[in-house]
């Protein structure tokens, strides 16, 4: 009797960890390093360059690859934060026609995740349970605009995610996972386009996904995992309370509802490689590979009192990425970590977008862990983005785009995006708190 009064609170101290991080992280995120999802999911992942694949002693490394919970032994809890401290400059052609530069105001953005494995004596299965935001972006600005005066630009995109998991050991050295995904997207973005102004109002909606995942272990100090994960499978995105709007020249539309059709999150693939040469020192790689630009190529928005729909052009291009990481076992205790992640621009330059800032290429990773006991770990990790600024043509993607689908002239548009430059730099910190019984 004990013992299941024991487990009932842990399944509600789970519970409540996934309630609290929910509401914490809804309005505050950003993670834009694999274009909006970020590269780990916990600090040991982060320090090491986002290797995660064939790492299976974190829970939350179940986000990529599944089978991976079959390392755990009994329980493992890890709940994980992530900080981001954005600076984004946007140097346009507002109000007057002059040169101005708008600075993000988001000083710091917040991305909580909860992870839980389970794994009993003897057994070939084991089960788990994560909660995380798998992609989130969010920027604030106050532009200049040409035609509207000093206004508001923002954006917010959120897909949590919960992903009950299950592995199974078909050898002493070979396990296979699976993760079933409840997903939940919302949209919220308000911009001046020249003439135009859109606000689309918060759209929100469900759908699912899957994984599947091996882990192979030839050899205690080597193993190697690979992982598919499909596309969501998400209802169209819909406002609920007519808070959409759109003004463009004598029309002006307030309260009306706006649907973003078949906005779905990619399809990607991975393979990793983990290997301790000696005792102190273990090395690990992840390669991937993101099918952003099936899904990706642009959004389609239908608004409830506009007689015809307006399809934004993305213009995202597929990703491969690349992560490399070494740990430093000081003692027992005291772990140190080092890496390096690269993923190839998912952007072009003529779809500058301030409100989706995703010139990352380069980024450098390091981190601490302390377990002061045995049954507890606490993780610490920085990350230092390489950004690369970029600038649009005279007539941007989406300007062209826009005065075609409304029969304008070419030029008619001259959107603040045309001829802007946009300068970037981030830095983020991951703390976790890992606890096995």
């Amino acid at each position: 009797m004990r013992k299941k009064m024991k487990m009932s609170g842990m399944e509600f101290f789970i519970v409540f960890c996934i309630v609290l991080c929910s509401f914490s992280g809804i309005q505050n995120a950003d993670a834009f390093i694999d274009f909006t999802r970020p590269i780990g999911f916990n600090a040991d992942a982060m320090a090491r360059g986002g290797t995660s694949i064939a790492n299976g002693e974190d829970p939350s490394n179940m986000n990529f690859n599944p089978a991976i919970i079959s390392e755990t032994e009994k329980n493992s809890l890890d709940v994980n934060l992530f900080a981001i401290f954005p600076n984004f400059d946007y140097t346009y052609n507002g109000t007057g026609n002059q040169r101005v530069t708008s600075t993000d105001k988001d000083r710091i953005l917040l991305a909580p995740g909860v992870s839980y494995s389970h794994k009993s004596e003897n057994s070939r299965i084991s089960y788990g349970l994560s909660f995380a935001a798998m992609d989130a972006l969010a920027t604030d600005y106050s532009v200049w605009s040409k035609n509207f005066g000093s206004t508001n630009g923002s954006s917010e995109l959120l897909h949590l995610r919960l992903g009950p998991t299950i592995a199974y050991d078909i050898t002493s050295s070979l396990s296979v996972g699976v993760r079933l995904g409840i997903d939940y997207a919302t949209l919220d973005m308000r911009f001046p386009l020249g003439g135009v102004y859109v606000d689309l109002g918060k759209a929100d909606g469900w759908g699912l996904s899957g994984a599947v995942g091996l882990l192979y272990k030839p050899f205690e100090t080597l193993s190697a995992g690979l992982y598919y994960e499909s596309p969501t499978f998400l209802a169209d995105l819909e406002t609920k309370s007519a808070d959409g709007y759109i003004k463009m020249g004598a029309t002006d539309i307030q309260q009306q509802d706006v649907k973003v059709n078949d906005l779905q999150f990619p399809q990607n693939v991975g393979l990793g490689l983990a290997y301790q040469p000696v005792s102190f020192l273990r090395l690990s790689c992840d390669i991937k590979y993101i099918n952003w630009n099936s899904k990706w190529d642009e959004l389609e928005l239908e608004f409830s009192k506009m007689p015809q729909s307006l399809k934004v052009p993305v213009n995202v291009d597929d990703q491969l990425t690349f992560g490399v990481g070494a740990e430093y076992f000081i003692s027992e205790k005291f772990k140190a970590s080092l890496g390096y992640h690269y993923n190839d621009n998912a952007m072009d330059d003529n779809f500058l977008n301030p409100y989706v800032p995703t010139e990352v290429d380069h980024t450098l990773t390091a981190g601490l862990s302390v377990k002061p006991v045995e049954y507890l770990k606490i993780g610490f990790a920085y990350m230092y983005a390489l950004v690369d600024s970029s600038e649009s043509n005279v007539i941007h993607g989406y300007d062209a785009s826009l005065e075609q689908q409304l029969g304008l002239p070419s030029g008619a548009l001259n959107s603040e995006l045309s001829n802007a430059k946009l300068e970037n730099d981030a830095q983020a910190v991951m703390f976790s708190l890992t606890i096995n019984w």
